[in-house]
């Protein structure tokens, strides 16, 4: 039967990561689809056995390391086939686009090949992890790949520190307070962090609740969808599954049911 592996970052790469999981599927494992919701976690995935389906918005995934941005719709399904095996590092809104030197918004709403962006060592990445069989191996040669990119200078702009914080307060920020601390005004604020990150700041926020919502209730089942609504700040029951229907294009308990594993367990106890 289909597996599911999944383990968080060590203390050094926390500031840019924030979970590493893989899927593996047996070569008599049936077909599932999986719908992918929308997210603000930068996503590189290794392939290392049959490729699954991955149709997004704008594209088909064709390539055994793909890296996709934050994505603020709902950007499609994934068909997990017989054979798939999938590695995959989720960073922080702005985390790979900081180890890597590419402005996050030329990735957000987007997939692409890794190796257009990256360049020959991503393959040679993908070469040694498809050498290993053990997951908890193949986190520790990701982590030494991450970690030599922490030996040149990584640029820690104020925007890149907003969304952060933006993201782990799960949404719950008034924007002008945002712009306040960098003194800025709200508006100059907005076009800033648009210019920077390929999201207005209002969008980032309510996909960022969504998300939080729903990593709450995958982590604890038993808490009421009432519960969570409050606990998120929506307004009312009904404005919460109206942000569900928009970014996962289902009602809350029926997208729970048809996501399966797309959000890893070290993923959602995060929230």
């Amino acid at each position: 039967m289909p597996s599911l592996q999944s383990a968080h970052p060590r203390p050094e790469l926390l500031p840019y990561v924030r979970a590493y999981a893989q899927r593996t599927f047996t070569a008599t494992d049936l077909t599932v689809i999986e719908p992918v919701t929308a997210q603000l976690e930068q996503v590189l995935n290794f392939e290392l056995g049959t490729l699954p389906g991955v149709n997004h918005r704008e594209c088909e995934v064709t390539s055994k390391v793909w890296i996709g941005g934050a994505q603020t719709f709902f950007p499609g399904h994934m068909h997990l086939l017989s054979g798939v095996e999938s590695f995959a590092v989720f960073f922080l809104p702005p985390g790979w686009s900081q180890l890597f030197g590419v402005p996050m918004r030329e990735v957000t709403n987007h997939i692409y090949d890794a190796f257009s962006l990256v360049g020959p060592s991503i393959t040679a990445l993908w070469n040694r992890l498809g050498e290993e069989i053990l997951f908890e191996r193949r986190v520790v040669i990701v982590e030494d790949f991450l970690l030599k990119q922490l030996v040149r200078p990584i640029t820690q702009d104020r925007i890149a520190a907003a969304a952060i914080y933006l993201f782990r307060q799960h949404g719950a920020v008034r924007i002008a307070k945002l712009g306040h601390r960098d003194s800025l005004g709200l508006r100059q604020f907005e076009r800033l962090f648009r210019r920077e990150t390929g999201i207005s700041p209002k969008s980032f926020a309510r996909v960022a609740r969504f998300q939080s919502a729903l990593d709450a209730k995958l982590a604890h089942p038993q808490r009421s969808w009432l519960d969570i609504a409050h606990s998120f700040g929506y307004y009312d029951q009904m404005h919460m599954i109206h942000d569900f229907e928009t970014f996962g294009r289902s009602a809350p308990t029926q997208l729970i049911a048809e996501m399966g594993d797309v959000r890893p367990p070290a993923l959602a106890s995060t929230t």
